[in-house]
């Protein structure tokens, strides 16, 4: 086998290995966009309209772009994420984490138990127990918000990654046909020269 044969049928073997990662390249970031926003539909969340945004939320681009729209996109996952639950979470609590609202509301509960026992109907322990039921619900509330948020947050990167095979895709299906000319072209320049030697 002479050389240009031998580099023709490398280029014939990459352009077939380039057309085989560029389809399944494009096939698994199709199924991560068409995934992802089967998934968030199913959750039916919507935006905010601008009038129920907060002071500092109005001063988001994509908030106020994406303002009464349904969430479907990777992208629209990671605004409401960062800057819907964002700024909204610390409103709950002072600021507080759901593990900082969870431990106070476990030492409210503490001693709402400790009362009840010994007090059942104080007015204090009635008190306790209100605490420990407001606690309870703020630290729900910042589970849930958390809890959405970084399910958001995994969806945009999960759109990220369906980019990136995207991308990764074209490119092996771009270089797919001119591998393929290449191979051509070697393989019909090396029968040239056969032809042309006496």
């Amino acid at each position: 086998m002479t050389l240009r044969r031998g580099l023709a049928v490398g280029a014939l073997v990459l352009a077939v290995v380039f057309l085989l990662l560029g389809l399944l390249f494009k096939n698994q970031g199709d199924f991560a966009h068409s995934y992802l926003k089967k998934q968030l539909v199913e959750h039916g969340i919507t935006f905010s309209p601008v009038s129920a945004l907060l002071p500092d939320q109005k001063k988001v681009p994509c908030l106020v772009r994406n303002a009464g729209k349904p969430l479907v996109t990777g992208k629209q996952a990671e605004c409401y994420g960062n800057y819907q639950i964002g700024l909204d979470l610390p409103l709950v609590a002072g600021g507080k984490t759901y593990f900082q609202a969870h431990y106070n509301g476990y030492l409210t509960r503490v001693k709402m138990f400790q009362a009840l026992k010994t007090a059942p109907t104080a007015p204090a322990t009635a008190e306790l127990v209100k605490a420990a039921t407001a606690a309870d619900r703020t630290s729900d509330d910042l589970l849930a918000g958390e809890a959405m948020r970084g399910l958001l947050l995994t969806g945009y990167g999960f759109s990220v990654i369906g980019d990136k095979a995207t991308q990764a895709g074209i490119v092996c299906l771009v270089l797919s046909p001119f591998m393929l000319v290449a191979a051509l072209a070697l393989f019909l320049s090396g029968r040239k020269q056969v032809a042309s030697t006496p």
